[in-house]
């Protein structure tokens, strides 16, 4: 569960939309840490960051990538830390990762065809944990979609209902607490208790629709203030909420960031 899960990621495909995805190294100089990615252009002065989930790479997002890049939208997409072609001693539930999206929203700052002030993250599963924490402590991120996001501790789950949610919960607690040992990180402030901070900054959750015996993401749609909205996708699995239905995904994508990131 800790140790990093390198890949090797090879060339930028060939986009769909004609646009080149270019490759970037993004220097975490605070921690010296490298990480891989790829970068698309901006052609309407708002850009977004794609954030994958645990033990994956900047592959998973390339579908969501491609959306945005069709609709005229900068796009950055890189490992995260110890995943991927990233550096990184270390994995540990995306608790040492915020440093690492202020290094992305630097970047795109210093992108002459994006506005500093029109920047947004999509993230999945531990990549939406990661997005929302983000937001809370950036407020240069005007918008955020929280794809199935992922809890930093059992913690931030809601209280179980019965001895199945029980046991879990135990084992999951002593995941976090035995990783904490492990590496010597210590466990950051959870979701419920960063989410607040977001406000009045839009945020969208996409959640399966399926009884997950914590009902996490409608538990943080909860916690959240206005502005935010609830997208359940009955029937799918995690992971599978863009495959299951990628033209609704991206009118609601797509709908979304224009009105938080590009009107005026």
């Amino acid at each position: 569960m800790t140790q990093p899960v390198p890949s090797l990621i090879g060339n930028p495909p060939q986009s769909s939309t004609g646009r080149e995805y270019q490759p970037v190294t993004l220097y975490n100089e605070g921690e010296d840490i490298r990480l891989s990615g790829w970068y698309i252009p901006s052609e309407n002065r708002a850009a977004i960051i794609l954030l994958h989930g645990y033990g994956s790479n900047r592959l998973e997002m390339i579908s969501r990538a491609e959306v945005l890049a069709r609709h005229g939208y900068g796009v950055l997409l890189y490992d995260l830390r110890g995943h991927g072609e990233s550096g990184g001693e270390v994995r540990a539930f995306g608790w040492q990762d915020l440093k690492d999206v202020k290094t992305a929203l630097e970047f795109l700052s210093n992108c002459e065809e994006v506005d500093p002030n029109r920047i947004g993250i999509l993230g999945f599963s531990i990549g939406g944990q990661i997005a929302i924490r983000a937001a809370a402590e950036y407020e240069q991120i005007k918008a955020i979609i929280a794809d199935d996001p992922g809890f930093v501790t059992v913690d931030d789950a809601p209280t179980p209902s019965n001895t199945d949610e029980k046991i879990m919960n135990f084992l999951s607690w002593l995941y976090g607490r035995s990783v904490s040992l492990w590496t010597g990180i210590p466990i950051p402030p959870g979701v419920p208790e960063k989410i607040r901070g977001i406000t009045p900054r839009p945020i969208m959750f996409i959640d399966t629709g399926l009884a997950d015996g914590r009902g996490l993401v409608r538990h943080f749609y909860e916690t959240a203030d206005e502005p935010k909205e609830l997208w359940e996708i009955p029937g799918t699995f995690h992971g599978g909420q863009f495959d299951a239905r990628p033209l609704e995904y991206e009118e609601r994508m797509i709908i979304f960031f224009n009105d938080a990131l590009l009107k005026e």
